[in-house]
């Protein structure tokens, strides 16, 4: 039992529970999975109680007892990992399909504080306010109401021009109702509330993390010209046009992070905000994924392409080249197993079937069935020294026993 008389079931990710809890597991008779996108119990099998690349905390049964699902590697700073991929806007409309959290559950308030859940909520905005300011700031009509020397501007509101103007005889003011055209609209207020709320937090608790702190200061600065003045009733009718594709994720993440924030900049100064959570998963084997890209970025830039389709379903990278040995399909396996000499069948057969898509092959600019395409497997390792892909080739260790198959580690960041 935890401290709060709750049952807890606490496992790494891709491993299986012991017996002992599995007996306990089965009586709760849980809902299986319905498809492969079934994320309730963070991915939890019923039927083996094993659990996939998902981390986090969910209920098993609300209030009574709940799943915590633990990075396999110990110590993983998956904020850093996620921070990194802030700096490529291509990889932004992605960052979305990393996490979820739920909050139409009650929340819960795990053992141990170690979730970094708080950064994760913010960085995604950040990313998504750069998109915008990139674009520029959307403008629309505001309301404004304002007592006006010496001028009348839209309508009189003659309730309020008679308490204020009239009864103190001030007729040389006019109290006035008007709309304005700017930027200084609802929707640009909401988004800079909710970074004045990110700077309060980041500035206390994200030193750590400089790039990211840079990236908030000049965000913050496009919305100079925004007032931050918006109430809680005007935040709940904020809505923005489905054509504002940008906007309609960054209005709805922002109400989030108020949300997480209790509408209060002092619990944007409480680090324990993440004594209590919602409900909560981050897709570990899509981070790695696009970290893994942040990184090939960095090294290879628009040579790398991103899931390009083939005849049969996406390849996760091709690396283009002018020289035929430059040119690789690359997939990314968020496993520690390729860091022992071991590899995976299917890993080696879903790659090989990639370098025999024609669609995949025609992006490659390759047009010969002769030609044997070289394939890499990066996946996570130990290695301090491979931290990323500069001065490395990527076809740094052969696979024994197969032709033009590599695999190169990648180490991720430790907290």
């Amino acid at each position: 039992m935890g401290k709060n008389n709750l049952e807890v079931y606490s496992i790494n990710e891709q491993q299986t529970f012991p017996c002992y809890q599995i007996e306990k597991l089965k009586e709760l008779k849980l809902d299986p999975p319905q498809n492969d996108k079934d994320v309730r119990y963070l991915g939890l099998d019923p039927n083996n109680f094993s659990v996939k690349f998902y981390i986090g905390i969910d209920w098993l049964q609300e209030n009574k007892n709940y799943i915590v699902v633990h990075p396999k590697i110990e110590n993983l700073d998956y904020v850093r990992m996620f921070i990194h991929c802030l700096h490529h806007p291509e990889i932004s409309p992605f960052l979305k399909d990393v996490y979820h959290f739920d909050f139409t559950k009650t929340n819960i308030k795990p053992e141990t504080i170690e979730w970094e859940l708080t950064p994760f909520m913010l960085v995604h905005f950040l990313s998504l306010i750069d998109k915008i300011v990139t674009q520029g700031l959307k403008k629309n009509y505001t309301v404004i109401e304002e007592n006006l020397n010496s001028k009348v501007k839209g309508k009189i509101i003659w309730p309020r021009q008679i308490k204020k103007n009239i009864a103190g005889k001030r007729e040389d003011r006019a109290y006035c109702r008007y709309q304005e055209y700017s930027v200084d609209c609802w929707e640009n207020r909401l988004l800079k509330k909710a970074l004045l709320f990110v700077e309060r937090y980041s500035t206390k608790y994200l030193k750590q993390y400089p790039d990211f702190i840079r990236k908030q200061n000049r965000l913050l600065s496009a919305f100079d010209n925004v007032s931050q003045d918006i109430s809680y009733s005007e935040i709940k009718r904020v809505k923005v046009n489905s054509l504002y594709k940008e906007y309609v994720e960054a209005i709805e993440l922002a109400k989030q992070i108020l949300r997480r924030f209790g509408y209060s900049f002092k619990k944007a100064d409480d680090k324990t905000i993440d004594k209590e959570l919602p409900p909560f998963w981050i897709d570990m084997s899509k981070l790695f994924e696009l970290y893994v890209y942040s990184l090939l970025s960095d090294q290879y830039g628009k040579a790398i392409l991103y899931q390009p389709h083939g005849e049969y379903g996406y390849v996760d990278f091709l690396k283009k080249d002018n020289n035929q040995d430059g040119k690789l399909i690359i997939d990314t396996k968020y496993k520690t197993d390729y860091d022992n000499n071991r590899y995976e069948i299917e890993d080696i057969r879903q790659l090989s079937a990639y370098a025999r898509d024609r669609g995949v092959l025609n992006k490659l600019s390759i047009d010969s069935d002769k030609v044997v395409v070289n394939c890499v497997i990066i996946y996570p390792t130990e290695d301090e020294k491979q931290k990323d892909f500069k001065h490395r080739d990527l076809k740094c260790k052969p696979i024994d026993g197969f032709t033009r198959f590599y695999k190169c580690g990648i180490k991720l960041p430790i907290k």
